[in-house]
């Protein structure tokens, strides 16, 4: 017994033993619960290798950690945290022979950007990647890097509704792909996801026989997403709901739904509740519909908290980028200085010129980024033309403009569906017979007969003007 406790320490040194091998070993793990969508694992799993890297000083695996855990956080909303792991990537990069993580770092900053829907500022950071994915030495390492940020110059273009530019960038990733002379599973994931983007383009564009082929193409590339495969599911669901065939968009919106919410995309299940409502509505199943509005509700109000925590975060960080940049510009332009002092009197004067016009520019810049705040605060202001297109994201995004008007009517009436709310909206809003029949592409004489049934559910007086009601409300 004495001679087991004497070694007892002996093995617990044994089993403890860190190497960067183990922590690579690790970080492997890691990739295969970020495929599943298994984000909180992820965290956990990604903390505690940090440690592990921190106690040997492994600085290649400190960045994969800080990337990981930054990308975790990211993909659960939470741009705060997230963008706190990328600025803990910048100090390791002195330390790590990592050529392809800084732009790594950056293509995650992207997608926080889109996050909050500032796609020209993701754009530019991404398109800026490409020409810095040029210099990558490593052919392999180059067309996998590549491919990955023009997937992600895809789902701006997919969420800024220019689908003739999604068509054009999802064809440039395959492109760049067949440049490879091996596919790996990274590629491949970069591959499916091109196939998602151009199907869902051709879906939006109507074009339902181009928007199936390329999900059938998506499903034999030879990878598997784990739960973020909810995407072909959604696809397929939206491909039978454009051809009537409700009943098997409602099982496809459904196993969506099921791997959606193991990975915890709160945004597409926004968009699949909203989606088999619809369906619902359409094969006259009102209890489910009731069902599917209210848990479309919850995860909405979970997304506009986390956008309103995201978006002054992001804000402070785009001043500090920028701030940054001007003081490295001013501390070059003192070097300048003192090295004009020594040179002569007449280049000082000049180099003093020059850092008052330095000075402007930063006066400008914060002026610019003033006005960005103010830009971003006032975001939701596009809710008119959002009802003039008929567009899915208006009620939810009425009601982020007009958070009072909602819960009054639903305290008159609490039976009232969603369509019937974003009628009032429209109403709300002034949207006379005419243009509302526009709009959703009704005939006015329907729209008189929603008003009148309106009136008897909200109990309002007949001789009420309808619209003067709704103001008052």
């Amino acid at each position: 017994m004495k001679f087991i406790f004497l070694f007892f320490p002996l093995l617990l040194l044994a089993q403890s033993k860190i190497t960067t091998a183990t922590i690579d070993k690790r970080l492997e793990k890691s990739n295969a619960l970020l495929i599943d969508g298994q984000t909180d694992a992820m965290i956990a799993l990604n903390l505690s290798i940090l440690d592990d890297a921190k106690r040997i000083n492994y600085a290649e695996g400190k960045l994969s950690v800080y990337y990981n855990l930054a990308l975790a956080f990211s993909m659960q909303y939470k741009y705060n945290k997230s963008n706190y792991y990328l600025k803990m990537m910048e100090p390791e990069f002195k330390n790590a022979n990592a050529e392809d993580q800084e732009i790594s770092m950056n293509i995650l900053y992207s997608i926080n950007y889109r996050g909050i829907k500032m796609y020209d500022e993701a754009l530019k950071k991404l398109k800026k990647n490409l020409v810095m994915a040029n210099d990558l030495k490593n052919d392999s390492t180059r067309h996998a890097i590549k491919g990955i940020i023009l997937v992600q110059v895809g789902r701006n273009y997919i969420e800024k509704k220019k689908y003739d530019s999604v068509t054009y960038y999802g064809k440039r990733i395959v492109d760049e792909l067949k440049q490879s002379k091996k596919m790996d599973a990274g590629m491949n994931t970069s591959l499916k996801a091109a196939m998602l983007l151009l199907s869902e383009a051709k879906l939006n564009q109507n074009k339902i026989d181009s928007a199936v082929f390329f999900v059938k193409k998506a499903q034999y590339v030879p990878v598997q997403l784990g739960n973020n495969e909810f995407a072909i599911f959604k696809l397929l669901g939206q491909i039978h709901d454009s051809r009537k065939e409700y009943d098997s968009a409602i099982v496809d919106y459904k196993k969506a739904i099921e791997l959606a919410t193991k990975a915890k995309n709160l945004k597409k299940l926004s968009e699949l509740y909203e989606l088999i409502s619809k369906a619902y509505d359409r094969t006259g199943q009102m209890d489910e519909e009731k069902k599917s509005e209210l848990k479309l509700d919850s995860i909405n109000s979970t997304l506009k908290k986390l956008e309103e925590d995201n978006l002054k975060d992001t804000v402070d960080l785009m001043v500090d980028e920028k701030q940054k940049n001007l003081k490295d510009e001013n501390h070059f332009l003192l070097n300048i200085i003192i090295t004009g002092i020594v040179i002569s009197v007449i280049i000082v004067f000049f180099i003093n010129n020059r850092l008052r016009n330095r000075n402007k520019i930063l006066n400008v810049k914060e002026v610019e980024t003033k006005e960005l705040s103010q830009k971003l605060n006032v975001v939701f202001e596009e809710v008119i033309q959002l009802a003039k297109n008929n567009d899915v994201e208006f009620l939810a995004r009425f009601q982020e403009v007009y958070p009072e008007f909602v819960p009054k009517l639903l305290k008159i009436e609490p039976q009232l569906l969603n369509t019937e709310l974003k009628f009032c909206a429209l109403l709300f809003l002034n949207f006379s017979t005419k243009d509302i029949a526009t709009y959703t592409f009704v005939q006015p004489q329907s729209i008189q007969t929603r008003k009148n049934r309106l009136r008897k559910r909200l109990n309002i007086p007949s001789d009420e003007d309808i619209y003067v009601w709704m103001k008052n409300i």
